[in-house]
């Protein structure tokens, strides 16, 4: 036992005091917080003001009410709307490419057959769009106001409806909108999470191993402490990297938030209160995600003898995560979906998969069992496994090959033992 904490801690501490991951970790977290406040970022380099940008309107509408006049006492818009009277369309234009207004607005017709023609020099399909919602407001405050409709009735037609869910099924459970969305971007956390620790922590095991090899080290060290032993030690080791890593990524990601003012979108997620068993079964999927992943990722870095073959051997491991995570990120609008379901028995996929149903649904409690029980087996055997090629893998030098070197691996290790 004192061989194995003295492994961790070897290898946690190198890890951690190394100076590529203390400003790697800094590098990620200063564009985690430039990221989310990258709005404020690229709007304190332009020339514009805090003022709305202005739209010349032009009145050619036919009736008694004045869309223009309305438009320019419009408050509730995201752009200031002006009356333009100070001569045609094609003054107004003019008016524009000499800068006195950002776009043009010409509308025509009635208010049952209103046209409107909006100019504007770039190609934003989401400021056109804004304007023709507050062109359309207009023209409902007008059509409502010709039909002449009291308060009473005007609170009728948009007074909204009360729309509650229910489940289909007797003892179903149908979560609130707050509680979906929670659950919602908690999944996403978990799979976007488990996603990097596979990325960084498998790739870091692989290439620890990897490099003991590469100087040699490793034959004094097995010399002295049981390759398993050192094996599961390196992976704790790293697991304790990654904690204080990830924890350096979500400090990153409040400090953002915080600046950025967007301090209710924290609130909603914590403060409205996580249901525990979501969280329960975070730690308990990232927990067993990464002895899975990280078990594969011990046994393919023993077989190469050098650290720049690790990437090489780690390759399938990593196409594996990409494919759970990008299969996640589609399971959290179709969490049901048989698809899902059945990719969610598999181990590699589990951590992600099982988990999105049970943040995004309902799983029944006995299926739950089944697959975490499959899931908890699945790792120690690939830990058994690893550690078996890992006695002998670390042993070998040669060429990489996954086939000879396992077959090779898996040899030595049944004599050394």
């Amino acid at each position: 036992m004192n061989n194995f904490w003295t492994t961790v801690s070897h290898t946690a501490g190198r890890r951690l005091k190394s100076k590529t991951f203390i400003w790697s970790t800094v590098i990620v977290m200063i564009l985690i917080i430039g990221l989310i406040n990258l709005n404020t970022i690229l709007n304190g380099f332009s020339d514009s003001d805090d003022s709305l940008e202005t739209v010349a309107v032009i009145d050619e509408t036919e009736g008694e009410a004045s869309f223009g006049e309305l438009l320019d006492s419009y408050e509730e818009g995201a752009f200031e709307y002006i009356h333009y009277t100070d001569g045609s369309l094609e003054d107004a234009v003019e008016a524009a490419e000499n800068k006195d207004y950002d776009f043009v607005l010409s509308l025509q017709g009635s208010t049952t057959t209103l046209e409107a023609e909006f100019l504007s020099e770039g190609n934003d399909f989401t400021t056109s769009q804004q304007v023709n919602q507050d062109v359309q407001r207009v023209k409902e405050a007008v059509a409502t106001n010709e039909l002449d409709l009291n308060e009473e009735e005007l609170a009728l037609i948009y007074s909204p409806i009360t729309f509650n869910e229910q489940s289909l099924t007797e003892g179903g459970d149908v979560r609130t909108e707050a509680e979906h969305m929670q659950a919602y971007w908690l999944v996403y956390a978990l799979v976007f999470a488990i996603y990097i620790i596979v990325l960084t922590l498998g790739t870091m095991i692989a290439t620890e191993v990897a490099t003991e090899k590469s100087s040699r080290v490793m034959e004094l060290i097995v010399s002295s402490v049981n390759p398993v032993t050192q094996m599961l030690g390196k992976i704790t080791g790293i697991a304790f990297v990654g904690v204080v890593n990830l924890g350096g990524l979500a400090i990153a990601a409040y400090i953002g938030f915080m600046i950025s003012g967007e301090e209710n979108f924290i609130q909603m997620i914590f403060n409205d209160g996580i249901e525990v068993s979501l969280l329960l079964y975070a730690l308990l999927f990232i927990f067993l995600g990464y002895f899975v992943y990280g078990g594969v990722a011990a046994m393919l870095g023993a077989l190469v003898s050098r650290a720049e073959e690790a990437n090489q051997a780690i390759q399938p491991l990593i196409i594996v995560a990409m494919m759970a995570f990008f299969i996640s990120l589609v399971g959290l609008n179709t969490p049901d979906s048989t698809f899902i379901q059945v990719l969610s028995y598999v181990p590699f996929f589990t951590p992600q998969l099982l988990f999105l149903r049970i943040g995004m649904g309902t799983v029944p409690v006995w299926e739950i069992a089944v697959i975490v029980s499959i899931l908890a087996i699945s790792a120690v055997l690939i830990n058994v496994l690893a550690a078996r090629v890992y006695r002998g893998g670390v042993l070998m030098y040669g060429k990489f090959s996954l086939k000879n070197g396992l077959k090779q691996a898996l040899t030595i290790s049944k004599k050394e033992s």
